[in-house]
């Protein structure tokens, strides 16, 4: 099954995205700590101050002494609420009065003690009138005589609720400002991805990379036909200076006048009948790498290509034709009289391409599966070539035929349409 290929814009934006996603959401997290450790270190603060200041009014201990009544003290500690927002505020005396802003007040807590016995003041975070709260505790002293004595304590509650309904207020700016960030984090995001592909004209990597990869198959292709070429050459020159120093000039003249009109025939097909640079180029070079090989290699008289159609890619169609050839050298390498010809014709509604060799021939059986990825006859780590024109010509809506050829060899035609196949998503 062949894999989904993913988009490098939908990559490239993912990344963007989840990286500032995770940065926003990270540096959020940690600003919402800093705030509710700030906020809570305020309430203790403001919980501890609060009852220290009530634990120090004259109305506080005069309560306590029976000396006022808390019709007088009560109006003051609910002022004290609402300006601090405190959730209670109790004066428990030592002798069991309790004076408290919330209507089920409590008598002395074991929290208490603390601030009874050694008269200290501290905050404590416990069970109180609302669930679980910070509450500030102070002691109540009193004058008596040389010396003086704790009569009761102060308490001060905040809900924790109301802090944590407090905290998220505070934050809200900072979710407003991440949210900010994220919009922006991703607009950069589709520009960079934009940017990107802009530059690289459109093409997915995968795409650059297979076009990598065809340019440098041809490089090669090039580079060992135009070696083969030059070898070739070097060969027939070394033929022509042995027969001069020889002193065999007749000989050497009928041989350069061989060479001249072959090539000038198999030349004025090449460039006079075909009408594509690449197809020219693979010729020629299939031509000296015959020679070099002592295979008759003939360009039918009859090929003529004026143009490749648009809808074909010339590096496709130079696939077929090269592997084509190449795999009619294999079949002939061991024929007494190799003989190889092809043709190429645009002359009907059908480009044709027809290689034809003299070789042993092909098993009917082998046919069908001739065409098959990895399978051959010439050993291992083979068999790509033919399945290379099979997949190229697949893709213009193309088919092959292979046909034997009398008295011996295989004749292998290409037949693909000069209009746009539909389902190739080409043209």
């Amino acid at each position: 099954m062949k894999r989904k290929t993913v988009p490098l814009r939908t990559k490239i934006f993912t990344l963007v995205f989840c990286l500032l996603f995770f940065i926003v959401a990270g540096m959020s997290a940690v600003f919402y700590s800093i705030q509710a450790k700030h906020t809570a270190d305020q309430v203790h603060r403001l919980s501890l101050q609060t009852a220290q200041t009530i634990s120090f009014m004259p109305e506080t201990s005069a309560f306590l002494s029976d000396r006022s009544k808390s019709d007088t003290l009560l109006p003051v500690l609910k002022h004290i609420q609402e300006r601090t927002a405190a959730q209670s505020i109790s004066i428990t005396g030592r002798n069991g009065t309790v004076l408290s802003t919330f209507d089920r007040a409590k008598p002395l807590h074991k929290s208490n003690s603390r601030s009874l016995i050694y008269g200290g003041s501290y905050t404590v975070e416990e069970e109180g009138t609302d669930g679980e709260a910070i509450i500030g505790k102070a002691p109540i002293v009193q004058a008596a005589g040389s010396h003086s004595e704790v009569i009761g304590t102060v308490s001060v509650e905040f809900s924790k609720k109301s802090i944590a309904a407090q905290i998220a207020s505070q934050t809200g700016n900072i979710l407003l400002a991440a949210a900010f960030a994220l919009l922006v984090g991703i607009a950069g995001g589709l520009w960079l991805t934009r940017s990107i592909l802009s530059d690289t004209l459109g093409f997915e990597p995968v795409k650059i990379a297979a076009m990598y990869k065809k340019t440098i198959d041809e490089m090669r292709l090039y580079s060992d036909e135009l070696r083969a070429q030059t070898h070739e050459f070097m060969n027939k020159l070394y033929v022509l200076s042995g027969l001069l120093q020889l002193g065999r000039h007749e000989a050497a003249l009928d041989f350069i006048q061989k060479e001249a009109d072959n090539v000038t025939l198999q030349q004025h097909i090449v460039f006079k009948q075909i009408g594509d640079d690449l197809v020219q180029a693979v010729l020629l070079g299939k031509t000296a790498k015959a020679s070099e090989k002592k295979i008759s290699f003939t360009i039918e008289q009859e090929s003529v290509l004026s143009r490749v159609p648009a809808h074909i890619d010339g590096h496709a169609l130079l696939t077929i034709i090269s592997n084509l050839i190449d795999n009619a050298f294999e079949a002939v390498k061991q024929t007494a009289r190799p003989c190889v010809s092809f043709l190429i014709t645009d002359a009907s509604p059908t480009l044709i391409i027809e290689v034809t060799d003299n070789g042993a021939g092909i098993d009917e059986q082998v046919v069908q599966s001739l065409f098959e990825k990895g399978v051959s006859s010439k050993g291992d780590n083979r068999g790509f070539g033919l399945y290379n024109v099979k997949e190229a010509v697949d893709t213009y809506g193309g088919f092959i035929e292979v046909l034997p050829n009398e008295p011996s060899g295989t004749v292998f035609t290409v037949y693909i349409p000069k209009d746009a196949f539909k389902g190739d998503g080409h043209g």
